[in-house]
Order: structure tokens, then sequence, then C-alpha cells
């Protein structure tokens, strides 16, 4: 399994529209998994869901964008930043199980945290970063701005 990561410098920098980009490739020559982590600061019940095309996933617009995209399957995390190393885990598990040849992880925690990444994106942004982003820019294998990631939507 090639294992791509997207991560970003904070919240509504342009991870899922990079990650959709990245799925319409992938998913066009292989079956493809996103795995989507949401990191919360404040604690919380580690959960993972798999999200099919055509099931509803009610208010969750990141994992209909990344099902639109081409993804198989998304697995949610939502994770408790203390316990993100175990819930990367559950996720990683669930992911593998579903036997996909490409794993588009949208994750800057991924980014850290994870070894044997094939391909992984930064995408920057112009406000605050979030005090751990930095880790994950020096390992990236590009590095892209938000206006990039959303300028490409908007010319295709």
């Amino acid at each position: 399994m090639e294992i791509v990561v997207v991560g970003g410098s904070a919240s509504n920098v342009g991870k899922t529209t990079l990650a959709t980009r990245l799925i319409r490739q992938h998913a066009a020559q292989a079956p493809t998994v996103a795995l989507k982590v949401s990191v919360h600061e404040k604690p919380c019940e580690t959960r993972v869901l798999t999200f099919r095309p055509g099931e509803e996933a009610e208010h969750r617009r990141d994992t209909g964008k990344l099902l639109d995209a081409g993804a198989r399957c998304v697995v949610w995390v939502t994770v408790h930043r203390a316990a993100v190393r175990s819930g990367l885990a559950l996720g990683m598990a669930a992911a593998r199980r579903l036997r996909p040849s490409t794993l588009v992880v949208e994750s800057t925690s991924a980014g850290i945290e994870l070894r044997r990444i094939a391909d992984s994106w930064f995408v920057a942004g112009e406000g605050e970063w979030k005090p751990w982003a930095d880790r994950h820019r020096k390992r990236a294998d590009h590095v892209v701005r938000s206006e990039e990631v959303f300028g490409a939507v908007v010319a295709q």
C-alpha cells in the first residue's frame, strides 16, 4: 500500500482540496482510500468511522468531498491530541483492512508520526500556524501555499 500524506499549517488552508486532487489522480489507476484524522485539543472519545459512497455522511462535509473525488471509502478518526498516536494506529488498521493500493491521509499529525510515506504534501497558510505544523513541513516532499491549492481548483 502506497501512503500519501497531506498536512497543513492550520485549519481551512486547503488540505482537503489538495487531498481530493490527489485522490482523483490515484483512484483513476487503482483502488484508493482516504483517511482523515481530526485532532481535538479538548478531551474526547477516540472514534473511527468508515464512510462509503452513497451512505449518508450527515454534516461531514470533508468526507463527502473525499468520496466524490473517487475514494472507495473514507476512514475518519476523531481523537484527542494526547492520544493521537493510538488514534492514528486505529485509523491505519481500519484503512489497511480495506486493502487499497493507495491511502491518502489528510492529517498534519500523520505527517509527523507515520513512517514509510511514499509522498508527503504540506499546505502553508497565511495565518498563525499550529505549534506542531512546522515538523510536518520539514518532512514534506512538497510544500505549497494555500493560494496555489485554491487557485488550481478555480483554474480547472
